[in-house]
Formats: structure tokens, C-alpha cells, sequence
């Protein structure tokens, strides 16, 4: 059932009352618990549930609109939309996803976001990265280094590696990605979970992509994240089997 009270306000998307709204509706819609076709309840209903004003009411909707969550018609009401006009390249919108109910195939898709941007970013980073850079790059490898006993402290650092790569490529446009792929990684990462992966291996393989940038070598650099990513990908799927085999095995 959707949640009855606000959610942490820290958590919120945006500020302000609104945007407790905006998270409570929002994740009640892309973890299902309003499906695609299902109308919100109408403006009064909300207004009780969230002890909002009509204002508030009205902001929330108008960006749950411009996520592609939800459409209003007069004398309709206002509609869940089809997971087809979502805005997934929204970094809440992929945020709000669950872990535990997240479908395989956005999982694919996701992977193949990360397979298609990040190799080439390395190779331009190897090029184009001034010693800054590279100096940031290393710093956050040399964390993840230090915290593999501590998963949330290395995947703060892993997030922090990759953004540095992109930082790296000095294309404006690319740059403006990596908001996109720090949520990614972060939902890729809870896909994860500690203990299924080898952080050790994971220190080991992000080791040879700086040592690639470093030395200006582009086709290895682009070769290095390939592998990082494969490696996401393999933890990925036997992550997924282990909910798939326990849902089966569920009573």
C-alpha cells in the first residue's frame, strides 16, 4: 500500500514540503505500489494525507509531470503513465527504484548505459586529462584501496573514480552524463549488495584503468573499464539469480 506519512524530509528530491510529496508519490509509483493506469486520489484525499496546502499539492504534481509519472486531464483526474514515459534518464526516477523488485531487463539496460559511456570516457581521459585530473583519480582509487573493508566508504569512493574519469574527458556534454551515471552506479551498486563481491578484485581492476590514463595509453584505458564493467555486470546477474532463486524457494 502507498505510504500514509512523509518520508524523511533528507531524502527528499527537492525542498521543502513539496518535495516530500514529490518522494512519497514518486517512489509509490515506480516500486509499484501505484500501477501504471491507476489515477492519484483526488486533490482533497492529498491534501489530507500529506497535511498539505493545495499549493504544495499542485508543485508536486507538476514535477511528477515532468518525470513522465503521471498526466492530469480535467474531469479525469490525474493517471499513472505507462513505465514507457517515465523519464529514466532522471536521476530520481532512477533512484526510487527497488533494489529487490528492479525488473532484469532495466537492469540490462543500465548495464548497457554504463558499457557504452564509461569505456569511452576513459579514452578520453587518457588523452585529454590534465595532471589535476589524474591526481583525482588516483586519490579516489587510492580510497577505494584503503576502505575494502568498508563497503559503503569503497562504493562512495568507486562513485568518486568514476566521476573523476569523466571530469577527465573535458567534453561538456559528457560531463553533464555524470549525474546520470552517479546514480546509476549508486542503484548498480545496491543492486550489488556487500558481500557478494570481491572489493579486493574490484581495488585491482580499477588499478589498471589509471594506470592506463597515466600513461596516455587510450585503447587500454578503454579496454580497463570495459573490464570494470564487465565484472558489474557478472556480480549483477548472479545477484539477480540469488532473488529469483529465493522468490522460487519463497512459500
Amino acid at each position: 500500500m502507498p505510504r500514509t506519512a512523509l518520508p524523511d524530509t533528507r531524502r527528499s528530491p527537492l525542498a521543502g514540503v513539496h518535495g516530500t510529496i514529490v518522494l512519497a508519490i514518486g517512489e509509490d509509483i515506480v516500486r509499484g505500489a501505484i500501477k501504471p493506469g491507476e489515477r492519484l486520489p483526488q486533490e482533497a484525499a492529498l491534501i489530507e494525507r500529506f497535511r498539505a496546502s493545495r499549493t504544495a499539492i499542485r508543485e508536486a504534481m507538476k514535477v511528477l509531470t515532468a518525470k513522465g509519472l503521471v498526466r492530469a486531464r480535467q474531469r479525469v483526474g490525474t493517471k499513472v503513465m505507462p513505465r514507457a514515459e517515465w523519464d529514466l534518464l532522471d536521476a530520481d526516477v532512477l533512484s526510487w527504484h527497488d533494489p529487490d523488485t528492479i525488473s532484469d531487463a532495466l537492469v540490462g539496460d543500465l548495464v548497457e548505459l554504463r558499457q557504452f559511456l564509461e569505456p569511452k570516457a576513459a579514452r578520453l581521459a587518457a588523452e585529454r586529462a590534465t595532471e589535476e585530473d589524474i591526481d583525482a583519480i588516483q586519490a579516489a582509487y587510492e580510497d577505494m584501496a584503503l576502505a575494502v573493508a568498508e563497503p559503503a566508504e569503497f562504493y562512495d569512493a568507486d562513485i568518486a573514480f568514476h566521476l573523476a574519469v569523466f571530469a577527465g574527458c573535458h567534453n561538456l556534454l559528457i560531463q553533464r552524463l555524470s549525474g546520470i551515471v552517479e546514480t546509476v552506479l549508486t542503484l548498480s551498486f545496491r543492486l550489488q549488495r556487500p558481500g557478494l563481491v570481491d572489493l579486493q578484485e574490484a581495488v585491482e581492476a580499477h588499478g589498471r584503468v589509471i594506470d592506463r590514463i597515466r600513461v596516455r595509453d587510450r585503447a587500454g584505458a578503454e579496454r580497463a573499464m570495459r573490464a570494470v564493467i564487465g565484472r558489474a555486470k557478472v556480480e549483477l546477474r548472479r545477484r539477480r539469480r540469488r532473488i529469483t532463486m529465493a522468490g522460487r524457494d519463497a512459500p
